[in-house]
């Protein structure tokens, strides 16, 4: 048997420019029929007319979960907001960001409420904010009040699992700049009832290096922390779409002959073959891929999906 995906459909959406209910509606009923395709991760988001609650509820199929990632959210109200954050140094910010997550489990009730199951299976989310070398504007200190503070808010049952974006490092400028790994790890063993999850991409973009995901993933292992882990690719090629070490989630290298993958990508068949070397049966796997194209097409946003997918499975395929 195959493994099983959750897939970020928003990356890929078809209404990623301009919502389309009917589009978008083809769009997941395509991906529904995908036996590998168990649920989404899906955005929280305070003002939009993308995926309300009468939507989800006639689009979602009913063996399909959700996990609700609160990263758009974040780096939306961030830009006006850099100090915005769990691990905010500033106290009125990192109150904010604790208020945003308890929005956030008030989506999550309505969801399962919506569905009449416990259709969130997770909640993603991150150590913001960002630091780089202008500023300094997060520390653990604050991250462990805010998933303090986080535990008093009822999730509904949803597992809350910090997703490991790239952390700063002097010797270069970061995507996103949060927290270290290892004061993630450390933070969640002072506080307990979290998890880690990590992203190809991310973990690669930090390190400058296909080694970068492996180190993460043993580190997270043998903290007894990992849960999840997603696959994004990323490239260091400056003439590429996706940009050089850019937090923009490419596609796999195409060693499938897909029309859909990338030729410069760093997550080759080696590399999805290591990965699943050292993941385990009990950690859930996720696809978070980018459209780039100006014209958003129905067939390019399945077949980003699938054709990484597939691409997954035949890396998986040189363990068996």
């Amino acid at each position: 048997m195959n493994n099983t995906y959750y897939v970020a459909t928003y990356a890929t959406s078809p209404s990623f420019n301009q919502w389309n209910p009917q589009i978008e509606s083809q769009y997941f009923k395509q991906l529904a029929a995908q036996q590998e395709i168990i649920g989404i991760e899906h955005p929280f988001l305070l003002q939009s007319d993308k995926y309300n609650l009468e939507w989800l509820k006639d689009n979602l199929p009913s063996h399909w979960s959700i996990i609700v990632t609160a990263l758009p959210v974040f780096m939306i109200l961030s830009k006006d907001n850099p100090s915005l954050g769990l691990a905010s140094s500033h106290e009125h910010e990192r109150i904010m960001a604790v208020k945003i997550m308890e929005k956030i489990a008030n989506y999550t009730k309505k969801l399962n409420h919506l569905f009449e199951r416990r259709i969130v299976n997770a909640v993603h989310l991150h150590a913001f904010p960002r630091n780089d070398n202008t500023a300094v504007r997060g520390n653990k200190v604050a991250l462990k009040q805010s998933l303090h503070d986080l535990k008093n808010i009822d999730f509904d049952g949803a597992a809350l699992n910090i997703e490991h974006c790239d952390s700063y490092r002097s010797e270069h400028a970061p995507e996103k700049g949060f927290l270290s790994l290892e004061d993630e790890i450390e933070i969640i063993h002072a506080t307990g009832g979290y998890g880690i999850i990590l992203n190809w991409g991310r973990s690669a973009i930090e390190h400058r290096s296909t080694m970068g995901p492996l180190s993460h993933i043993n580190m997270a292992k043998q903290a007894n922390l990992l849960k999840g882990f997603f696959f994004s690719g990323c490239t260091s090629s400056p003439q590429s779409d996706y940009g050089a070490w850019k937090d923009t989630h490419m596609p796999p290298k195409n060693f499938t002959n897909s029309p859909y993958l990338s030729a410069d990508s760093l997550l080759g068949q080696d590399e999805i073959k290591n990965v699943f070397s050292l993941l385990e049966k009990e950690h859930y796997l996720g696809v978070k891929v980018l459209d780039t194209s100006l014209n958003k097409t129905l067939d390019r946003s399945v077949g980003l999906n699938i054709s990484t997918i597939h691409a997954l499975e035949k890396g998986n395929e040189q363990l068996k």
